[in-house]
Parts: structure tokens; C-alpha cells; sequence
């Protein structure tokens, strides 16, 4: 296990517990807000030696959930190998697929090779989903994967990005998803990185409340269905976040990480900046080398609000999202609604 240090009650890894592995860029949907700008396999993506050999090193490093996406990840022919591998190293696995194809065979083989989660995309009703993903039709097959996963006995997850498309209607959307027998739902933040362009962000002054109807979201369906957000202004509107000693919001370059298609490690999966490559040095050594990765463990380096807020330990707000809009990384979170001078009087 990694060691832990502690700041303010909140415990941060010495490496993080999940990386999640970008493992082709190849895609067979141009979604209007992929970060990885998906389309077509780079020449340069690891192979499978090296894709075991990165499993091997996440494992040195302490990492114990290999989340596996892209690109759409089931297009690489040795998938199911490297899973094999990620298993037999003891780790818990997750892929994440756009849903637009699974056959009954290679959901028995997933789940035979004890495959803990496959997490779908689904971005709203159908207008919604097909506008973003920019495939008419793929709702109806992401519904047909639901079911293909369930009766392979998979554990069933879906990802909805909150973007203008859908976020009048997530509440009505909640509901139609906790009919379809999915044990997970993931309401993701939109960030305009990669393919993502402003025009699909609800706006700044919008997030409050969809941050706030979120948490009710997980309580009224609490039973019924999990709901997660990752969303790190989530401690000031959930009392569960807020009664969480460990919560601590923002997780990028401390609780998880990011491997690309040809290696490079990144803090985030959303947020754009190499640190090294796993090509060229471990992984080990990269994250705990980096001063980028330093500086994100220490939030007395962030800057503007979120360095004065007194709950930057349980939130630090989203430094992806800082990053999309000014280029910092350390910069303030445009979307907390807590006002500047309010913020060093929070308790």
C-alpha cells in the first residue's frame, strides 16, 4: 500500500490509488466533448507488452483500480489479455466504452475474466445522447449494451457529462436510468478540453445549482441507485460529503492519475499536462518526482479565492476546470459561487 501523509485531517497518497488508462485513441463516435479528442488510433500507442508492463508498474507504485477507457478501449484486439493481466496483478478493473457495440460473447468473456465494473456512456433521452455523441441511433444501442452487460452477470455503470444538452432535464433522466438496472451512475462536470468547446458548458453561474441538484438527486435515490459526482464543490452542499473526514474534493495529482494511449502520465484525465512517460522512467518515479504533482499535494500553492477559502483541504475546487479557463492549473475555480470575501469565513 502507499504511504499516506496528512494535511489538515485529510489524508493524501504518496501515489495515487486510481489511474485510469487511455488505451487508444481510436474511436468510433467524434463526441462534440471527448477530452482525449478520439478519432483515429495513434501510430505510437503502447502495445501489449508495454501496456502490461504499465500494469506492472501502477502495481509497484501502490495503484490499486485500473480504470481502462480512450477512445473507445474494446477496439484494441488484445483487451481482454491486458485485462487478464490487470487482474491476475490484483487489481480491481473498470472499462469504460461509448456502449455502441458489446456482443453477448465478449460480455461472457469480460465477465469470466472477473471484470469488476463496465461503465457506459448515456448523456441524456435520445436527442440529447445522439446530438452530443454526434450518432444517431447510439442511444438505442447503449440501451441494447445495458442490457447485454446485465445478463452476463457484468456490473453495470453509466456516465452522463452535464452539459447545456441535458441539464434541464436530469432529474427526469435520474429517473428513467434507475429503471434500466444499472448499479452506478456518474454525473460528470463538463470541462471544455480536448473536442469540448464552451458553448457546451451550462456557465458559471449555473453550477451552483446544478451542484446542489445533484446531492439531492443522491439522496433521493439513495437505495435505489448510487450516485457519484466528483464534484469537488460537493462538500458545501452534501451533508455525506461534509460529515466525510477524508473527502477532499479535487482528487487530481493526489487520489488518482492519468496514463495516455502512448504513455504519458498526466495528474488527471481532464486535465491536459504531461508530467513524463512511462516509456522513459516508472511511474513511481515520475509522480513523486514531479513539482506539479508536489504542488497539487500542498493547496497552500493554490492561488486568487481558492488559496484564502477555508475549506480548500475538503475542496480545492476543480483545477481541471481552472486550467480550461486561464491556463493555470493553481488558478481559482470560476465555478464555486462562494463569494471572495466570504470565503476565509467559512467554517
Amino acid at each position: 500500500m502507499a504511504r499516506v501523509r496528512e494535511a489538515s485531517q485529510v489524508f493524501i497518497p504518496e501515489t495515487p490509488y486510481h489511474v485510469v488508462w487511455l488505451a487508444t485513441d481510436a474511436c468510433t463516435a467524434r463526441c462534440l466533448h471527448c477530452s482525449s479528442n478520439s478519432a483515429r488510433r495513434s501510430p505510437d500507442e503502447l502495445n501489449t507488452d508495454e501496456a502490461k508492463n504499465l500494469i506492472d508498474q501502477l502495481t509497484a507504485a501502490g495503484v490499486i483500480d485500473f480504470g481502462i477507457s480512450g477512445g473507445e478501449p474494446l477496439l484494441r484486439r488484445d483487451m481482454l489479455e491486458i485485462i487478464a493481466h490487470a487482474k491476475m496483478r490484483g487489481m480491481t478493473v473498470g472499462i469504460a466504452t461509448n456502449g455502441a457495440k458489446l456482443t453477448p460473447a465478449r460480455a461472457q468473456k469480460l465477465a469470466e475474466l472477473g471484470l469488476d465494473r463496465i461503465q457506459v456512456s448515456l448523456d441524456g433521452f435520445a436527442d440529447q445522447h445522439d446530438e452530443l455523441r454526434q450518432w444517431p441511433g447510439l442511444f438505442d444501442r447503449v440501451l441494447k449494451t445495458i442490457r447485454t452487460g446485465r445478463d452476463a452477470g457484468l456490473r453495470v455503470h453509466v456516465c452522463c457529462t452535464i452539459t447545456t444538452l441535458n441539464h434541464h432535464s436530469l432529474e427526469a433522466f435520474v429517473e428513467f436510468l434507475s429503471g434500466t438496472g444499472i448499479r452506478r451512475l456518474n454525473l460528470s462536470r463538463f470541462v471544455a478540453t480536448g473536442r469540448g468547446r464552451n458553448s457546451l458548458d451550462p456557465g458559471d453561474g449555473a453550477w451552483r445549482n446544478i451542484i446542489r441538484r445533484c446531492a439531492r438527486l443522491k439522496e433521493q435515490f439513495s437505495g435505489r441507485l448510487e450516485i457519484t459526482t466528483h464534484l469537488a464543490q460537493e462538500v458545501l452542499v452534501d451533508c455525506e460529503a461534509e460529515n466525510m473526514p477524508a473527502f477532499a474534493g479535487c482528487q487530481a495529482g493526489r487520489g488518482q492519475g492519468c496514463v495516455t494511449a502512448d504513455g504519458a502520465v498526466l495528474p488527471c484525465v481532464l486535465l491536459p499536462i504531461k508530467i513524463g512517460n512511462i516509456r522513459r522512467a516508472p511511474f513511481r518515479e515520475i509522480w513523486t518526482g514531479s513539482p506539479l504533482i508536489q504542488a497539487f499535494q500542498d493547496r497552500s500553492k493554490l492561488q486568487g479565492a481558492c488559496h484564502a477559502c477555508a475549506v480548500r483541504e475538503r475542496c480545492g475546487g476543480c483545477r481541471a476546470v481552472a486550467y480550461a479557463h486561464t491556463g493555470n492549473p493553481f488558478a481559482t475555480d470560476p465555478r464555486c459561487w462562494i463569494p471572495e470575501p466570504q470565503r476565509d469565513a467559512l467554517q
